[in-house]
């Protein structure tokens, strides 16, 4: 994936459904990630991204309409990538603390207001888990 230091061509309109995201958040949109805050991208979250853009099937417009437009749609598509995410942390360290702070800042995450506050901390952390 290509990385450009811009918001993405949806940025408005995520501001309007789920109100502003944090400033160092980012987007996948098509084959690019979108990187606002310029900040250097780790490598299980480019991983994350790259499940985003798997999922868009080369069609980023009909995606993100359906993602902005449906929360459980949000859901799924956030749990697909949060899983994988942790899996790639799995498969780099066996260090169960290191671990544990990765899953807990991802079930945090998703559980948090950046996708709407659509499940409760410890089901995040069940669902990751799966």
């Amino acid at each position: 994936m290509k990385i450009v230091n811009e918001y993405p061509p949806v940025y408005e309109r995520i501001c309007e459904v789920i109100g502003k995201p944090p400033e160092n958040a980012l987007y996948a949109y098509g084959d690019t990630i979108y990187n606002p805050s310029g900040l250097t991208i780790p490598e299980d979250v480019i991983a994350h991204e790259e499940i985003h853009e798997l999922q868009q099937g080369g069609d980023p417009v009909d995606w993100w309409n359906k993602y902005l437009a449906d929360p459980e749609f949000r859901l799924d598509q956030e749990l697909e990538a949060y899983r994988h995410q942790y899996k790639f942390i799995q498969n780099k360290t066996k260090d169960r603390e290191l671990l544990n702070f990765y899953l807990r800042h991802f079930a945090k995450a998703l559980s948090g207001p950046m996708y709407g506050n659509l499940m409760g901390f410890e089901e995040a952390i069940t669902k990751i888990k799966q």
